[in-house]
């Protein structure tokens, strides 16, 4: 067991504090101090045998003469010489350490500096730790050479210093001050008394920053190597500009020739940069890499060039690497979609099926809905409350009329004016890869000669083909996979079959009389009243007058109309209360047509008294339901049917299929 002499004296010296800077003993160090405060304790250090206390600053930020900012454990040193820098209040100062100190209490001395009350402490040695002392040696040694291998330019001074000395303690102070860079490092090993402890403990300081160093050198190579492609290709473009140049120079050009030259590299190194920022796949970035040589060695107006420039930029904005982070709070979601929307049970039943899904499974992919109703019960504007609810990007798009298949999937960029589909514009206007889409009029696409849309919408609503996606532009597979897309249509007789079996269809039924009235109340007459310049105040009216505006004026599935009609009933509502000077005005039932004039529709009832001949028909129409009242007459003849009015071939075969039941049953029914 090694033999330890340790030696103890208390002593009062004057301090000079340093920022980021660590002092060791048994070594000569220079440093420079500038404030009053340091000086002062410079030129006292002649009363204290010259004598100094070096310390560091804890937090570099705050003020010099903080001496609650300042670290316990210092170097003891000797001043050996002051030098002022011609010109400035700064001094060089080289001192030469003496041994370690810990301060019992800062004071700030009426001088103007501080002082401290201190042991000198030392700790040393008989036979330099035993064996215990040789192996953290060799092993400091080992760490020592791994850790100057991503030290550039280390001086051969200290790798010299290093194999030579044996000493424990004076070692590990030697390495700290020497290749350790970081303060708060060093003053841990600083503050170790004991020789092998704190080589000890500055060996597993080393194998930590050897760690991070080597993570941060494999870091550097990967980004290296990705800067050095970018390097070439930019040193290859001005080699071959300056060669351009040269043999411009030989045959003689004109200035606005080399106007265009600077102008076509700037543009070249706009779209390299462009490139980078939008950070695509690999598989992306090599064939936009690719294209870009290609245009840096075309003439800067070119037709081909303008082609190319203009498919790189289309691609860069392509939001490659960017997704919105989705809502999965389901009472949160329920409460947006109940205040935007009374009922439409359904469709919000599977939004938070959706979303409770998507907590249990983060990895669920983009769901493809087709919402079916008729006109005006809000197929459209639910799913702008749908994105709103799940925090997702919101982008529509208008399939009714569209004929070519280009529209979808885009032009090959071979064609003058060409670009991509409407599905790659929806991405990008989007600004995220995961946005919901909102397809409007599914049912409404047709088709000639240019092809048929609905085909190429195949691949976009297939779960199993949409994550690559190619647009006939863009030329590159597209991840459509966690985009939500939602498809509105009115009727599902006009959609191709495959296109179909590809969605899951929620029926969206027409409003009942409650369901309008709800929706009047909550939506409808406050936005129509604020649109007309009106308040609750201003204009009230009442239940029954809403359900008579409804029953009588209009007769619909939806509720346009009656949007319609309160409109109305706003604007001749403003023009009275202007005309009279009135503050407000309450609409009630019997007053309606009073503002609206006369009814528009009767309100048609039920036979309730079974009638011969006659019998009460339900018919369905994308509108809603409607009631019928079919009737017959009888007449001397030969037994043939006559079928009037514009009839379907629906209603056609149920006459001719009831004529054929009475007269295969004439003899039951007595005829």
């Amino acid at each position: 067991m090694s033999r330890y002499i340790e030696k103890l004296e208390k002593t009062v010296l004057p301090v000079v504090a340093l920022k980021g800077f660590v002092l060791f003993p048994m070594f000569s160090s220079s440093f420079e101090v500038s404030n009053t405060t340091a000086s002062k304790a410079l030129a006292a250090a002649a009363s204290y045998n010259g004598r100094l206390f070096i310390v560091s600053h804890i937090d570099p930020s705050k003020e010099e003469n903080d001496i609650t900012n300042l670290y316990n454990v210092g170097v003891i040193v000797k001043l050996k010489q002051t030098l002022k820098l011609p010109g400035t209040a700064t001094v060089r100062v080289l001192v030469e350490g003496i041994s370690r100190g810990e301060a019992i209490e800062f004071a700030n001395n009426d001088a103007g500096y501080i002082t401290a009350e201190l042991y000198q402490k030392t700790i040393s040695m008989a036979d330099k730790g035993g064996l215990k002392g040789e192996a953290l040696v060799a092993r400091a040694i080992t760490l020592f050479t791994d850790y100057i291998k991503y030290i550039p330019k280390l001086a051969n001074e200290i790798v010299a210093g290093v194999q030579t000395i044996t000493d424990p303690g004076m070692l590990a102070d030697f390495i700290a001050a020497n290749v350790i860079s970081k303060y708060p490092v060093k003053q841990q090993v600083l503050n170790e008394f004991h020789p092998l402890r704190r080589l000890e403990l500055l060996c597993n300081l080393m194998e930590r920053e050897l760690e991070v160093l080597a993570l941060e050198n494999q870091i550097s190579k990967k980004t290296k190597k990705n800067i050095d492609k970018h390097q070439r290709e930019y040193y290859l473009r001005e080699q071959l500009k300056v060669i351009h140049d040269e043999l411009s120079g030989m045959h003689g050009h004109s200035d606005a020739e080399d106007e265009e030259s600077d102008d076509g590299d700037d543009d070249i190194s706009e779209l390299s940069r462009m490139i980078r920022k939008a950070n695509p796949p690999e598989a992306v970035r090599a064939k936009l890499d690719k294209e870009l040589s290609r245009l840096s060695k075309m003439s800067f107006g070119s037709p081909e060039a303008t082609v190319i420039r203009n498919y790189i930029e289309t691609c860069v904005e392509i939001p490659w690497d960017k997704k919105t982070k989705d809502r999965l709070d389901i009472k949160a979601a329920q409460k947006i979609l109940d205040a935007d929307h009374d009922g439409l049970e359904k469709v919000k039943q599977r939004i938070i099926e959706f979303l409770a899904v998507k907590q249990l499974s983060p990895d669920l992919k983009g769901q493809i809905i087709c919402l079916v109703g008729p006109p005006g019960v809000g197929k459209t504007s639910i799913g702008a409350s749908i994105a709103r609810a799940l925090k997702r990007s919101y982008t529509r798009v208008s399939l009714g009329g569209v004929r070519d298949e280009a529209d979808i999937r885009g032009h090959r960029k071979t064609y003058i004016g060409s670009m991509p589909g409407r599905i790659i514009n929806a991405i990008i206007n989007a600004g995220s890869m995961n946005p919901l889409v909102m397809l409007d009029e599914i049912d409404k696409l047709t088709r000639d000669a240019h092809g048929d849309p609905a085909s190429a919408l195949l691949e976009v609503l297939d779960g199993e083909q949409n994550h690559s996606f190619r647009d006939h532009f863009v030329e590159l597979p597209v991840d459509l996979s966690d985009c939500m897309f939602i498809a509105t249509a009115n009727d599902l007789d006009t959609i191709p079959r495959p296109l179909l079996d590809r969605m899951e269809v929620i029926n969206i039924p027409s409003y009942t009389m409650q369901e309008k009235i709800s929706i009047a109340k909550n939506h409808l007459i406050p936005k129509q009243l604020k649109r007309h310049g009106l308040t609750k105040r201003s204009l009230k009216i009442t239940d029954d007058a809403i359900r008579e505006i409804i029953e009588h004026y209009t007769k619909e599935a939806g509720v346009r109309n009656l949007e319609r009609e309160i409109a109305r009933l706003c604007r001749r509502v403003a023009k009275k209360l202007i005309e009279t000077e009135e503050k407000s005005c309450t609409v009630r039932a019997g007053e309606v047509t009073e503002i609206l004039e006369r009814h528009k529709f009767k309100k048609e009832n039920m036979s309730k008294i079974p009638l011969v001949g006659v019998v009460n028909g339900l018919a369905w129409t994308s509108l809603g339901g409607e009631l019928l009242k079919a009737e017959v007459m009888t007449m001397p003849g030969s037994g043939k049917i006559e079928l009037t009015g514009s009839l379907g071939d629906v209603m056609k075969e149920s006459a001719r299929l009831a004529v054929s039941y009475i007269r295969s049953n004439a003899d039951e029914l007595g005829i």
